[in-house]
């Protein structure tokens, strides 16, 4: 049954109440359709407000029942590419859904969204029947499915590591290892904006219609600033071609600081001119390694993968990774 007086309100910096309930309002609806993910840290969602990401505008709505939380949205708009995009993450309350609280919140954010200029909308889910037809109903298509799979830290093979990391060190001459954290080498800067510039043109994109994002050295510190405010710990390796001095190989994981029995394993990217030489299996086992020293207390790393990516999903099974679930990547014009 449709919710007639069902309210719609944006949640401000200064609100500590109404940040809490949209996170509560999100858990609750990622717990009852996939139990299996680990909590967002509240921490991070907290100073998202506080701190707001650079290379965006965020707004956050919360659908009101009365007093009661029955839904919330994210809707992200790219200040500096992909300028005809919104980006929405809808949840629903378990005890709201098929009452129209989704739907209000849809509309309410692409009319903010329109009156910014955007024309297209691109949405993620679990691909599940009920975010399916959802999507669907809003003449949304799927235009690039991603695979989630996930390594437990118990079930590590080290004796299969060792052996991945030893043959490709063999094929990896002339190029020497750099590790950092959150302080990012700046004598590399430029080499590591130009690898995350070339993400997107670099990795299966199906039929999604993205723009690569234009990343130089300035945006990467303004990015590993708000990182930091929010809490994450970033474990990151690269590798350097010693004849040019290039940073040409990279992988990042991250721990954020309420969760710390999680990790996720970010991008890993290798230069088209230095593929061939295990870069990237060298780079991912030493920063496995790395960020399980450094974090005893992790037990559970995710990642994803476009699943038609089968160069990366293969090191990432080599290693211990295996499928949890798929996910589709909703695009279209903005609804009406």
């Amino acid at each position: 049954m449709a919710l007639p007086t069902l309210a719609i309100a944006e949640v401000r910096a200064d609100d500590p109440a109404a940040i809490d309930a949209a996170y509560d309002v999100v858990e609750a609806s990622q717990h009852a359709d996939v139990p299996d993910l680990p909590p967002e840290c509240r921490y991070h969602h907290r100073m998202t407000f506080a701190v707001p990401p650079p290379a965006l505008r965020r707004h956050v709505y919360l659908a009101l029942d009365g007093d009661t939380p029955a839904g919330s949205l994210q809707l992200d708009l790219p200040r500096l590419d992909n300028l005809d995009k919104a980006f929405m993450e809808v949840s629903v309350a378990p005890g709201y859904r098929r009452r129209g609280v989704g739907r209000a919140l849809v509309r309410h954010a692409a009319a903010v969204a329109r009156d910014a200029g955007r024309t297209g909308v691109l949405g993620f889910s679990a691909a599940l029947p009920a975010p399916t037809g959802f999507a669907a109903s809003f003449g949304l298509t799927d235009g690039l499915v991603d695979a989630r799979r996930r390594l437990l830290v118990a079930d590590v093979d080290e004796g299969e590591l060792d052996r991945l990391y030893a043959d490709g060190l063999e094929r990896a001459a002339g190029y020497r290892m750099l590790q950092w954290g959150n302080e990012l080498p700046e004598e590399h800067i430029d080499d590591i904006a130009a690898l995350d510039s070339s993400f997107v043109a670099e990795s299966p994109m199906g039929d999604l219609e993205f723009e690569p994002e234009k990343v130089d050295a300035e945006r990467l510190r303004r990015q590993y600033a708000a990182l930091t405010a929010w809490g994450v710990r970033r474990y990151e390796t690269g590798l350097v071609h010693e004849e040019s001095g290039r940073l040409v190989a990279w992988t990042a994981m991250r721990v954020t600081k309420t969760v710390g029995w999680h990790a996720w394993q970010m991008i890993t990217l290798v230069h088209p001119e230095h593929r061939g030489h295990r870069l990237g299996v060298v780079a991912k086992v030493a920063n496995l390694r790395a960020l399980l020293a450094a974090e005893p207390a992790v037990t559970t790393i995710d990642t994803f993968n476009a699943a038609s990516n089968s160069f990366m999903i293969a090191i990432n099974e080599a290693m211990g990774f295996r499928l949890r679930e798929l996910w589709s990547n909703w695009q279209g014009p903005l609804p009406a």
